[in-house]
């Protein structure tokens, strides 16, 4: 009869309808916040139940039994697998950040879904007796397949049940956990776990026909509204939307919420100040015809999805004068929540006339910040110019220094039997072995300024014996030992560092690195560096050079008494600088040839 509809298709319709609901809510549970692993499981397995009831429409609308049990058989692995997602689902809820399991529970959870598949394939290429026992009669096309279970389908469904009871023992747990790590939608989603449960055990108790409505998915229906409570309920509803509304409306700086074409959707008290008692009720306005009136830089600022401007308001109904920083921030591309905006309008009044009063502070501070600088720059530059000056008297008065002391030494050489150049010749060759040595170039200049100096004790030995043309008596050379000590007594009452460095030398240039020298027999590092530079200096120039008493040695003989005296006379490192230095001795040697003889006086 035309318009009839068969019994077995209406009784299908609380299969679809609720299905289709659970499919609706995870929809939105993705949207809302796909991210979250939970939320994640809670999507899966209201997928795979969704994917069962149309499993079972085709099992009803197949019009062989082999179609039946096709679709019948699929349906055994996947009911085992949203049970195994409901145990993952609770221990992801209870533990967010947990997401590793033990290879234990991961055999009990993965291994049955495997046998499943495995026994589902059999009983699809016609092995049937691992799932059904028996396959009854039944009226085709509008019914389910008729069958009696296998003891292996009764354990697949027994250990489907356990695996039930274990996600709800969880959730109940950490419904019932005190202190602050229990989450606030434990209970809900317990209460969900609980209606399913109440469900099932209904079925059983009173083994009411499949298809009916106390069997279909309006349970897992009324489940996934309380689970999707459970999961958003707090954002929802729940006291995170209280505390947000309390915190905006302390709120010291306007807000306003902008929805679909811009219109106000939520505002605070500070933003109904900044409107004034006149503007009526912004809710529900459109936030460009709010601000018509308002300076051009507030609509402007609407036209962009994220913008910032400033805006001075003139003097209104005894508001004394305000500035604003407009913000305007809205959703990005990814947020799928729907289109909205922020205009935030920050009191910056203070800040303006603070960053006014910085502006005149620092004008002033600039201008005797210049002056002081001039005052200081010409400060600089007489001090830079006393500091000149008076670097040009010290150098002045150092070459004098060093003059007046060249021609004192040049003086009491010439009362001696010494050449003219013979102190210049010593202090260059002094020079030469500082520098070698590893001596700072202050310290090179002091012993190079000095070294002349070493014989100007010899002002107190008489003449009689300072020209004497042959050898000394032991009395007399006695007495020319003493010009050691006087020269020292001569310079050392000088705090002058030239001077002392002059005394040191003249005390010291006789003594011998074995400690056979005079006037104190020092040896080794005992005597002064300067002395020991001194004393090669001396004897080398004494050898060399022709004196009018003797002609000058051989450059073989010289350097063969060097290397004899070596740990003797002189210092063997002294002596190894000499020998590797030899060429610019004999260079100053040259340069500084005598012309003449100094005849005795």
């Amino acid at each position: 009869m035309q318009g009839y509809i068969p019994a077995d298709i209406v009784r299908l319709i609380p299969y679809v309808a609720p299905s289709v609901f659970s499919v609706g809510l995870a929809v939105g549970a993705f949207f809302t916040c796909g991210r979250r692993r939970d939320v994640c499981l809670f999507i899966a397995f209201v997928a795979l139940e969704a994917i069962l009831a149309i499993a079972f429409i085709f099992e009803v609308f197949s019009a062989s039994i082999e179609r039946k049990l096709f679709w019948n058989a699929i349906g055994r692995p996947l009911r085992l697998a949203v049970q195994v997602l409901y145990v993952q689902f609770a221990r992801s809820f209870v533990k967010p950040s947990d997401h590793r399991s033990s290879p234990t529970l991961l055999t009990l959870l993965v291994a049955p879904v495997a046998i499943a598949v495995v026994v589902a394939a059999m009983a699809i290429a016609g092995i049937t007796a691992p799932l059904y026992a028996r396959i009854g009669r039944m009226v085709l096309p509008f019914s389910p397949l008729v069958f009696e279970p296998s003891a292996l389908a009764y354990g697949m469904v027994l250990y489907g049940y356990c695996l039930f009871i274990a996600a709800l023992v969880v959730i109940a747990r950490h419904a019932f956990e005190e202190g602050a790590n229990r989450m606030n939608g434990a209970p809900v989603l317990l209460a969900g776990f609980g209606v399913q449960l109440a469900g099932t055990l209904l079925v059983i108790a009173f083994r009411l026909p499949s298809g009916s409505i106390w069997t279909s998915p309006i349970w897992t229906s009324i489940r996934d509204a309380l689970f999707v409570y459970g999961l958003f309920g707090e954002r929802i509803v729940g006291p995170l939307t209280k505390a947000r509304r309390a915190v905006m409306d302390t709120l010291l700086d306007p807000v306003f919420v902008l929805g679909e074409g811009e219109t106000v959707v939520d505002y605070n008290a500070a933003a109904k100040t900044l409107l004034g008692a006149g503007a009526g009720e912004p809710m529900g306005a459109s936030a460009r015809a709010l601000f018509a009136d308002w300076p051009s830089s507030v609509v402007a600022a609407l036209d962009f999805p994220e913008a910032e401007t400033e805006l001075d308001l003139p003097d209104r109904e005894g508001v004394p004068r305000r500035s604003y920083r407009i913000t305007v921030a809205s959703n990005s591309a990814r947020d799928r929540s729907g289109a909205w905006k922020l205009l935030v309008f920050n009191d910056i009044s203070g800040q303006k006339s603070d960053a006014r009063d910085m502006a005149a502070t620092n004008e002033e501070l600039e201008f005797w910040v210049r002056q002081r600088t001039t005052a200081l720059r010409q400060e600089v530059a007489q001090r830079t110019l006393a500091e000149e000056r008076l670097r040009e008297l010290n150098d002045e008065m150092a070459k004098t220094q060093r003059e007046i002391l060249w021609t004192l030494s040049e003086v009491v050489e010439s009362r001696s039997r010494e050449t003219a150049y013979h102190v210049v010749r010593v202090g260059e060759y002094a020079r030469v072995l500082s520098q070698a040595y590893g001596l700072s170039e202050e310290e090179v200049d002091v012993i190079t300024a000095a070294a002349p100096m070493h014989d100007v004790g010899k002002i107190a030995v008489p003449d009689a014996i300072l020209s004497k043309p042959g050898r000394l008596t032991d009395e007399e050379r006695e007495i020319m030992k003493r010009h050691t000590v006087i020269g020292n007594e001569i310079l050392g009452s000088s705090m002058r560092p030239l001077l002392r460095a002059a005394s040191v030398i003249a005390l010291e240039h006789h003594e011998r690195w074995d400690g056979k020298g005079y006037p104190h027999g020092k040896s080794g590092a005992d005597i002064s560096l300067s002395g020991r530079i001194v004393s090669i200096c001396d004897v080398f120039d004494a050898l060399y050079t022709k004196r009018v008493y003797k002609e000058a040695w051989p450059l073989d003989k010289v350097l063969e008494l060097f290397k004899t005296e070596s740990g003797g006379a002189f210092e063997p490192r002294l002596v190894d600088i000499l020998l590797s230095r030899i060429d610019d001795f004999l260079e100053i040697t040259e340069r500084f040839e005598d012309a003449t003889e100094v005849q005795d006086l």
